[in-house]
């Protein structure tokens, strides 16, 4: 079975899960920072990176992060990331038949996140739902065969072909389970909505253009320290 198949199906499973516990939550159950108003928190994730594309290789991805509290079971953060995929594309006679080349791509997200915090009752754990937007700074570098080909053929540009950086969106749903009053240890899925633009210039009139379905489950685990 396809990872991404049960990587969606666990997501929408837990996200089921969540009317079951809306009844009985209890906001001064819920662990972590989230039960402070006007706390603040850090937090740290390392995780995988799995592109919706067939072509964008797997990669792993880590993320950082400080949100504050505002009213309880609210926060909101910003975060500083990164996820990287390799490209593999079909080329024919090692020239590209699509929008970009094989290559690295690495990705830079700067993102402001809601999260709700939904309690379990009973016990120091939540379950999170959240959602944002941000910008994402994209570098790309062409693999060293198809950009080698363009070289020799005389087609120029191509070897400095650039994705463009671009805004982006996510969501996502989590576990947070506090070992203290301080500390706890989460576990996250987010979707990333990601489509940059492909910009270059070349000879002959071969132009260069359109945009990538970088779309991206980021599976994640980490900390929040709370004070």
């Amino acid at each position: 079975m396809h990872f991404r198949s049960v990587a969606i199906r666990g997501l929408t499973a837990a996200t089921a899960g969540v009317a079951l516990f809306l009844a009985a939550g209890d906001a001064s159950a819920q662990s972590g920072k989230g039960a402070y108003v006007g706390g603040w928190s850090v937090s740290g994730d390392l995780g995988y990176a799995v592109p919706n594309t067939d072509q964008f290789g797997n990669g792993l991805s880590w993320r950082a992060g400080v949100s504050y509290s505002p009213i309880p079971q609210f926060d909101v953060g910003l975060e500083l990331g990164r996820f990287s995929t390799q490209v593999t594309q079909p080329e024919e006679n090692g020239l590209p038949t699509h929008d970009i080349a094989s290559g690295q791509i690495e990705v830079l997200p700067l993102c402001l996140t809601l999260q709700y915090h939904i309690p379990i009752s009973g016990t120091m754990a939540t379950i999170n739902l959240l959602g944002g937007a941000g910008y994402y700074f994209v570098d790309y570098a062409m693999a060293d065969a198809p950009s080698g080909v363009f070289a020799a053929s005389g087609v120029e540009g191509l070897p400095n072909q650039v994705v463009n950086d671009s805004w982006g969106f996510h969501a996502g749903a989590g576990v947070e389970y506090a070992l203290s009053g301080w500390f706890s240890l989460t576990a996250e899925a987010r979707y990333v909505f990601l489509s940059p633009d492909v910009s270059g210039t070349a000879k002959d009139n071969y132009t260069l253009g359109g945009s990538l379905d970088l779309n991206t489950w980021l599976f994640t685990g980490g900390i929040k320290v709370a004070f």
